[in-house]
């Protein structure tokens, strides 16, 4: 009896001990971004950095240079990424089920939202005399407009614009004229070459291929309409906005717009755990941000779990944990 009693006391106190020999257990996170050039590229690398010496011995974070607002919620709920950073705007279609999306994405969670302010922004060449989107839409002079692969926000943006516009990237085709998505990196170098005229995506300040772009070439940036902006507003869930002066080289005057904040999702299979590292991490060393990327200026920690800037996607339980600590949450 003694020696089975001594089997049970030792069993249960493997038991208790489980959770925190787990909790010391090396993990392998895939962290989605998007292409490299990209600013989320740089956010992905830098918060990597920060997080994985408070993670167990021997984790890894692997960021990836890829897929985008939309293709990083799709691969969350596949199971095929941990981590990745999307666009409020594009979380809550997401989330919701709506949009670029035929179902909730049952298996993604919110972790930190707000990170940024991201513009949609427009350039076009000086030369190629295009002042509107109207003119883009019309295949004016025919017009050939880049913007990023499908997945993308900036793609999702142009598409939306269009559609306001009772176009699509078909009709501009038909007119003679083109939207080609193509890679960041190579985009300021085919516009200076003359193989196309623009150039449309999300940007912030500071953003790497955005400022290669106006380095290489004389852009302007032309504005959207009232009534294409009351309609990003209205059905797509974007922001009314105006990119301030001086944001690019040769923007003399604020450009209206509209505008998104960018939110990291992880995946509800994600442990506790991590997810409440990760959070705290980044929480905590908010002062750090800004010297990954200017753009991560305008994070506001005491706003990182706000409904809005998650896309009103559920909090992971492990986060919640953190701003509960933090008195972020009540």
């Amino acid at each position: 009896m003694k020696r089975l009693h001594g089997l049970i006391l030792a069993a249960a106190a493997l038991s208790f001990a489980a959770p925190e020999a787990l909790a010391q257990q090396k993990v392998n996170l895939s962290f989605g971004t998007v292409g490299i050039g990209s600013a989320w590229y740089n956010y992905g690398a830098g918060m990597a950095d920060l997080v994985k010496p408070k993670l167990p011995a021997g984790s890894s974070i692997d960021v990836l240079p890829k897929a985008g607002g939309v293709g990083n919620i799709k691969l969350i709920q596949s199971g095929e990424m941990d981590l990745g950073i999307s666009f409020a705007v594009t979380s809550a279609e997401g989330c919701g089920g709506f949009g670029a999306f035929n179902e909730k994405q049952t298996k993604v969670r919110g972790l930190i939202g707000g990170l940024d302010i991201y513009y949609f922004g427009t350039f076009v060449t000086k030369k190629s005399g295009v002042t509107s989107w109207e003119e883009i839409a019309a295949a004016k002079n025919k017009f050939h407009l880049l913007t990023t692969r499908a997945g993308g926000t900036g793609e999702q943006g142009v598409r939306q614009v269009l559609a306001l516009l009772g176009s699509s990237k078909e009709d501009v085709a038909k007119k003679g004229g083109m939207i080609e998505a193509t890679e960041r990196t190579g985009t300021a170098e085919s516009i200076k070459d003359g193989q196309a005229h623009g150039w449309a995506h999300v940007v912030t300040k500071g953003h790497p291929a955005a400022t290669q772009l106006v380095t290489l070439n004389e852009m302007i940036m032309i504005p959207l309409s009232d009534a294409i902006i009351k309609g990003m507003v209205e059905k797509n869930g974007w922001a009314a906005s105006a990119i301030p002066a001086n944001t690019f080289k040769g923007q003399t005057g604020p450009v209206k717009t509209v505008m998104a904040v960018s939110n990291i999702l992880v995946s509800s299979a994600v442990s506790d755990d991590v997810a409440y590292t990760f959070t705290k991490t980044i929480i905590e060393n908010a002062d750090k941000l800004p010297k990954i990327h200017a753009a991560l200026g305008d994070f506001d920690p005491k706003r990182a779990a706000e409904p809005e800037m998650n896309g009103n996607c559920p909090l992971h339980p492990g986060a919640i944990k953190y701003y509960k600590e933090a008195k972020i949450l009540k």
